[in-house]
């Protein structure tokens, strides 16, 4: 598939960009995709569907650090598998030989990858103003509920609401569609 996407592209540094982002990510983003869709054909389709989106796009996944590229790419690997989803359940098809074939090299994985997609998280809200971070911490980190986190934070239960609110709002801002 690499060399599809490096022939739609036009430029060297798009190239080599593209060619890094493959080689460093692609078995990352495998099973970042198969852990929304449990499926690898569509777990390999979401994963193509970032790549060619980015291509069309003028290859705008932040490169310059893995603390920016790793989140970018997550958010991306989600909004694609949610995609996919979404038509599937318009269409709703069973197959029986996935059905009762369960055995997957991923099953294992999917702890390990649920308490990656936390960190992920937990790197973006670092990034936060304190008051923001400190609720969206215990909210995501600690799977407190808000009643929770303002009795902990010992402040009114709206306050919490808002700080929520607000955090995951910048976050959506700087990092696009998050989804705690």
């Amino acid at each position: 598939m690499l060399l599809l996407y490096l022939a739609l592209l036009e430029t060297e540094e798009d190239r080599a960009k593209i060619t890094k982002i493959y080689e460093t990510y692609l078995d990352w983003m495998l099973k970042m995709a198969y852990y929304y869709l449990k499926n690898e054909d569509d777990a390999e389709d979401a994963v193509n569907d970032v790549f060619l989106s980015s291509i069309s796009g003028g290859c705008s996944i932040p490169m310059d650090n893995e603390n920016e590229t790793k989140p970018y790419l997550f958010i991306c690997i989600r909004n694609s598998a949610f995609r996919i989803k979404k038509l599937k359940s318009k269409h709703k098809t069973v197959n029986f030989d996935e059905l009762f074939n369960l055995s997957s090299k991923y099953d294992l994985e999917d702890e390990m990858i649920e308490k990656e997609t936390k960190k992920i998280l937990l790197t973006c809200i670092n990034t936060l103003p304190p008051i923001y971070k400190d609720v969206l911490t215990l909210y995501v980190g600690f799977d407190r509920t808000l009643k929770e986190i303002a009795k902990e934070l010992v402040l009114p239960f709206k306050t919490v609401e808002t700080r929520f609110r607000r955090g995951r709002g910048i976050l959506k801002e700087r990092f696009g569609d998050v989804d705690l």
